[in-house]
């Protein structure tokens, strides 16, 4: 009989131990409710401490919402606790570690959707700060809080909103892989959003790997064939790869689908002005073509300095050239000369509007000024030449 009695008096301490440790959780949990979140964090923290109560799931969930319910608070009387987010996030995840964690998975979900929320509001805080270091921070705990949120159900989502801004500081730090990686994933998920083509091509052509940039930037065109902003980072990656010929057919596309684009035709036309030195058996062709889309440019704006330049400088270049055949000939060739500078002249004749017009918008121009001199003489147009003499100091 006294040995029973000594059996039901040790059950009877181990129960009060266990029940005096769960009444710990539960004085947190009330005193979470009541708004008496200090109370509720000692009462917790003295939970998490004991062998029984810290294995449970339910201890560390409502560890993990007591941090939440501090973060949120904006009295500043618990300023004190330091990173109560960061003590929420891991609360949860440590939750899911338990033996008896199926039962409480939806309540850690719930709870990560608190977590990542605050986080995220934390990071658009600094952000607005121009604080970018703890923008990409709080972002990216945002987004591990709701890849974490996603594994206890199934039935949440992932939050490409967090997902993105995180990229976006990436980027802006300068974590190249971490945005490639972000920008990356988005795209494969379907993300609508024009600027992940262009911003992911630019990263990868930085980093050195122009088949990926090229190979987004042409996803891009077939997702959004008629996006100018896409076609325009296509058409730049064209030029910096110097693939011109291609580039021709790139840009006549362009224009078929934005026609009055003064910028397109410019271009246009300064790539079959290279195309001249590099394609010389087709270089009338190029020739004649970079004049019609400098001449379409000009009846769209007339007043671009650049575009005026351009189209008069390919005349008056071809016109030197000519200049040298006719001085390299021998004096008895005198007839093949003065034919050579009928040509000359017209070339001349055909850049001179231009140089003038673009005068007219730059009078300060010295390269305008030059060329003009030079045609002014060799036209015989004495009183403009002696003005422009004048004007250039000589």
């Amino acid at each position: 009989m006294k040995i029973i009695s000594a059996i039901v008096l040790s059950f009877m301490v181990f129960t009060s131990v266990v029940n005096a440790q769960n009444s710990k959780v539960t004085t947190a949990a009330n005193a979470r409710y009541a708004g008496e979140y200090d109370k509720a964090k000692q009462a917790i923290d003295e939970a998490i401490l004991n062998e029984k109560t810290s294995v449970q799931a339910k201890t560390w969930v409502i560890r993990g919402d007591i941090h939440n319910d501090i973060a949120k608070d904006t009295s500043g009387k618990y300023s004190n606790i330091a990173n109560p987010l960061d003590a929420a996030f891991e609360s949860f995840k440590t939750a899911l570690t338990m033996e008896d964690s199926k039962n409480y998975k939806v309540k850690v979900a719930e709870g990560l959707f608190t977590t990542y929320n605050l986080y995220f509001m934390k990071g658009l805080d600094a952000y607005n700060a121009g604080n970018i270091e703890d923008a990409y921070k709080n972002f990216y705990m945002a987004n591990q809080a709701n890849m974490i949120q996603m594994d206890a159900n199934p039935l949440a989502i992932l939050d490409t909103g967090v997902f993105y801004n995180m990229g976006l500081m990436a980027e802006r730090l300068g974590k190249n892989a971490e945005a490639i990686a972000v920008y990356q994933k988005l795209l494969d998920i379907k993300y609508e959003d024009k600027d992940l083509y262009t911003k992911l091509s630019n990263l990868y052509t930085e980093g050195g790997r122009p088949d990926e940039a090229l190979k987004i930037l042409e996803a891009g065109r077939a997702a959004m064939p008629n996006d100018k902003d896409i076609m325009i980072a296509e058409l730049n990656y064209y030029i910096n790869a110097n693939k011109l010929d291609i580039l021709v057919t790139k840009l006549e596309s362009a224009i078929a689908l934005d026609p009055k684009n003064t910028d397109l035709y410019f271009v246009l036309g300064t790539t079959h002005g290279e195309l001249i030195k590099l394609d010389s058996t087709n270089g009338k062709m190029h020739f004649d073509a970079a004049i019609v889309a400098y001449d379409k440019a000009l009846a769209l704006d007339p007043n671009r300095f650049d575009i005026n330049l351009n189209a008069g400088a390919l005349f008056y270049n071809t016109a030197i050239e000519m200049n040298k055949v006719m001085n390299a000939l021998p004096l008895e060739k005198e007839k093949e000369y003065e034919a050579l500078k009928v040509d000359r002249n017209k070339l001349y004749s055909r850049a001179l509007p231009y140089f003038e017009n673009a005068y007219k918008i730059d009078p300060t121009n010295t390269d305008c000024m030059l060329a003009l001199k030079e045609i002014y003489v060799r036209l015989d147009m004495k009183e403009k030449a002696d003005e422009m003499k004048a004007k250039l100091g000589n």
